[in-house]
């Protein structure tokens, strides 16, 4: 059996006590959604979840004849994502689409797992709709008292540079005291101290500041969409394309259940047609961020074959043996063997 981590437990016994609150009220509140079903999510309207959600909603309009509404929330006017995510676990919003997060299970840890895929088409093999990926995840969610609707797809990603410090691509001589920041969880950790790196655990709303004052050199795991955030402090975008980022669009089980059985085929379908509209568009949306950066003066650099070759066995050598103890031998190896590896 897998060990769960206490937060883990916690959030779960405390959201089984408010689904089991929620389950009895459902139908009314489904009643009441006066200017339709909630769908909130924290991504501004240039994000590729604000073209997925539209889709969504247009297929939704058509499937129903217009009998199934959206109230729609991008840009977190709701609050940020780690809290709208556990509203739709306690059922008091509908959906939302966000990121892993280990602390309610740490098999999510494997949706950071670096080097999976190595290019767009290898990515939806590994994550896209009907993978092996995905199924692990609708599992993994269905614990949650949610329904994953889609993986949505969202870029690589690479670290961000500020003005002012050498430029580390040759790795891990160029790592050598340059302050990184990583997300506070141990694989991210693990993954760019082994690269030489001074890790930094960090919040992302404390990421800005620390560029500013140089309290950090660079930020680590950026997709492209979120390196014109810092614009002002940076000078280069380093694209390794060691981590593809999936994203997990799920809905409340209380909510679904209290749809008829009509609806319930009609989101379904709404979000089937969405979800695969993602991934035949993700790419497109990607290298429109990369024009921007360049656009706004930030050199996005590439490692050459050597170099990524060498960051890519170092990645893999600290990463994959964590997940293997976590999934098991055979659920690794089949990821090597989709994957390519």
């Amino acid at each position: 059996m897998i060990p769960l981590r206490k937060t883990f437990k916690k959030a779960l016994a405390a959201t089984a006590i408010a689904a089991a609150m929620v389950t009895a009220t459902m139908p009314s509140m489904v009643q009441a959604a006066e200017r339709g079903h909630i769908l909130a999510h924290v991504m501004p309207t240039d994000h590729i979840f604000n073209s997925v959600s539209e889709e969504f909603m247009r297929k939704l309009d058509e499937l129903s004849g217009g009998k199934v509404k959206i109230e729609y929330h991008p840009g977190g006017d709701l609050g940020d994502w780690s809290t709208i995510t556990e509203q739709v676990m306690q059922g008091a919003i509908p959906m939302t689409m966000a990121w892993s997060n280990s602390e309610l299970d740490p098999r999510l840890d494997i949706a950071n797992l670096g080097y999976v895929a190595s290019d767009w088409p290898s990515a939806r093999t590994v994550y896209g709709p009907g993978s092996k990926m995905d199924a692990l995840f609708k599992e993994v969610y269905g614990g949650l008292y949610v329904e994953l609707l889609g993986t949505l797809p969202t870029d690589f990603t690479g670290y961000v540079v500020r003005k002012g410090v050498d430029i580390p691509t040759k790795i891990p001589e160029d790592a050598k005291g340059f302050k990184i920041r990583v997300p506070n969880y141990p694989m991210a950790i693990d993954r760019y101290s082994a690269l030489g790196f001074s890790v930094v655990p960090m919040a992302f709303s404390e990421v800005h500041t620390a560029l500013q004052t140089g309290a950090i050199d660079g930020r680590a795991f950026s997709p492209p969409y979120e390196v014109l955030l810092f614009r002002d402090v940076l000078q280069a975008y380093v694209y390794t394309r060691e981590s593809f980022e999936p994203t997990f669009w799920i809905a409340s089980k209380q909510w679904l259940a209290g749809l008829s059985g009509q609806e319930r085929k009609w989101v379904r379908q709404a979000a089937d047609h969405a979800t695969n509209w993602a991934w035949d568009n993700a790419e497109a949306f990607s290298d429109g961020w990369l024009d921007k950066i360049r656009a706004a003066g930030i050199q996005v650099l590439e490692q050459d074959p050597a170099q990524a070759a060498a960051y890519k066995k170092t990645v893999m050598d600290v990463e994959w043996p964590i997940m293997e103890k976590l999934l098991g031998k055979p659920v690794m190896d089949d990821l090597k063997k989709t994957a390519g590896l």
